[in-house]
């Protein structure tokens, strides 16, 4: 049985107060490739690589040093888009629910078109160049690493992830932004994950104990992940990312002041 929704995330959706971050998870559960699958069809093109093959940054930064990054790019973009990739019921219920904002590490369109299914108007942020852009009107997809749509976004190797934020400004802007005022929910992330630890300290560090309450929807967390993740003020939630979809949903069309889920 999923853990108990908290009566403060559910408020927080209900007032558009909340962020939903999605990992790689989400678009695995759709059939699409997970980084170490990827990882050894690209190190696969490679002799003698030595390094860990199932370690995505450390062998596309390889790849690139040996091919190019133009020929790692292709290779990737070409991989993913072989087949079409569809929204899961996951993508659907959030879609549904008012959140605030999108922020994805996935370089896919899932999120995007769960959203234009649910008939809600939205808008991408990928570069700096985006962020002018964004209105009221339209629920903004921030999507951190990049986009397939535009190769030369994508985030990948160790000089992509060095540069990520420095080279992003007024995108780092709106993630502190999210950090410092919204509710933050990540889905799809496995905690233990150094990309994930990166991502959560690089946006963070700036705000200390100040930053806002978070949670962090993982199935069968480890009880070492709970006590690590609570120290940083983050709420570790058991659940399977589609039955918390569901079953938040549902919590945040009840009456107000109906209490947990």
């Amino acid at each position: 049985m999923a853990e108990p929704i908290p009566v403060e995330l559910i408020d927080a959706v209900r007032n558009e107060d909340a962020v939903l971050f999605c990992g790689a998870g989400l678009s695995v559960s759709q059939g699409l490739p997970a980084a170490g699958a990827l990882a050894q069809s690209i190190a696969a093109r490679m002799k003698d690589f030595d390094g860990d093959p199932r370690n995505l940054t450390q062998v596309a930064t390889a790849y690139a040093a040996l091919r190019g990054r133009h020929a790692l790019i292709s290779f990737v973009v070409e991989s993913l888009l072989r087949q079409p990739w569809r929204p899961g019921p996951a993508h659907a219920d959030f879609a549904a629910l008012p959140f605030h904002a999108f922020v994805t590490t996935n370089w896919d369109t899932l999120v995007e078109g769960a959203l234009q299914a649910a008939q809600r108007r939205h808008q991408v942020v990928v570069t700096d160049s985006d962020v002018p852009f964004l209105t009221r009107a339209a629920v903004p997809v921030v999507k951190i690493h990049g986009e397939l749509a535009r190769p030369e976004t994508l985030v990948i190797t160790d000089r992509d992830y060095f540069d990520l934020f420095s080279l992003r400004l007024s995108l780092t802007r709106l993630l502190d932004h999210y950090f410092s005022t919204k509710t933050l929910v990540f889905v799809g992330f496995a905690l233990a994950d150094p990309d994930f630890k990166q991502l959560f300290h690089a946006c963070t560090q700036r705000f200390g104990p100040l930053r806002r309450h978070a949670y962090a929807v993982q199935l069968g967390p480890a009880s070492a992940d709970r006590h690590i993740w609570q120290a940083e003020q983050v709420e570790v939630i058991d659940a399977d990312a589609r039955d918390f979809a569901a079953d938040l949903v549902r919590a945040v069309a009840l009456p107000q002041s109906s209490g947990t889920a």
